[in-house]
């Protein structure tokens, strides 16, 4: 015991203390400025997100649909997707941002709309599932959970505490999953997988295979001919 504590006290001297103090001053530096970081990257995240919401209303209120059933977007609109898009891209979270995508491609991609799951209440119910998201990721607790219809009453009316309501926002859920699950496969039916792996392997390989040719045989060769047999070159 003794001996320990000779050791630790021999420890603790002056040149070893301030070496201390200066790792702690720096990993406090560290830790406050990583603090601010998260401040400064949430605030940015809850800007994007009022951005989206009023997209979303822009949206809700101001619909109109064309002759095949898709939806008609003013140039306005169109712009003010580009700018959400980009916002939610390099501030919005992945979950939030892969929402944003399915929210656009059910208002403007036709084959969602000749989907047998499709129903015209089915994107309100993504707008649900965007707020709920959102409301977590502005710091809300996981257990301060509301249902999708409690996230729409407040523009929606008698929607709440409506059983029918209720039961078209499950089978509005059930229709989103299913109607997800078909454009996954209509993009492995399309091969869509089997082209990425092919374009980021075999396909690099044939083509770096075919430049190094290019740069380390035909070009010198045809140097070489071009000097040998000048009437050849013209």
């Amino acid at each position: 015991m003794r001996e320990a504590w000779s050791n630790i006290s021999g420890f603790i001297t002056a040149d070893n203390i301030a070496l201390l103090s200066v790792i702690i001053t720096v990993l406090l530096f560290v830790f406050t400025r990583r603090t601010e970081i998260q401040y400064k990257k949430h605030d940015d995240k809850k800007v994007q997100y009022l951005k989206l919401i009023q997209l979303m209303e822009k949206m809700y209120i101001g619909m109109n649909k064309g002759k095949n059933g898709e939806l008609k977007l003013s140039d306005d609109t169109k712009k003010l997707f580009f700018d959400t898009g980009a916002s939610l891209l390099l501030y919005g979270s992945k979950k939030i941002y892969k929402l944003y995508l399915l929210f656009r491609e059910f208002t403007s991609n036709p084959l969602i709309i000749q989907c047998k799951y499709y129903k015209d209440n089915v994107l309100i119910y993504i707008i649900s599932e965007i707020f709920l998201t959102m409301r977590k990721e502005v710091g809300l607790s996981s257990f301060n959970i509301i249902a999708d219809n409690d996230a729409l009453a407040f523009f929606v009316n008698d929607i709440s505490s409506n059983p029918v309501a209720k039961k078209t926002a499950i089978d509005a859920k059930f229709r989103i999953k299913m109607i997800k699950f078909e454009l996954f496969m209509l993009d492995r039916t399309q091969f869509v997988w089997l082209n990425r792996i092919y374009t980021n392997s075999l396909r690099s390989v044939i083509a770096s295979i075919r430049i190094l040719y290019k740069y380390t045989v035909l070009i010198p060769l045809g140097r070489i001919i071009s000097k040998l047999f000048p009437r050849f070159d013209k």
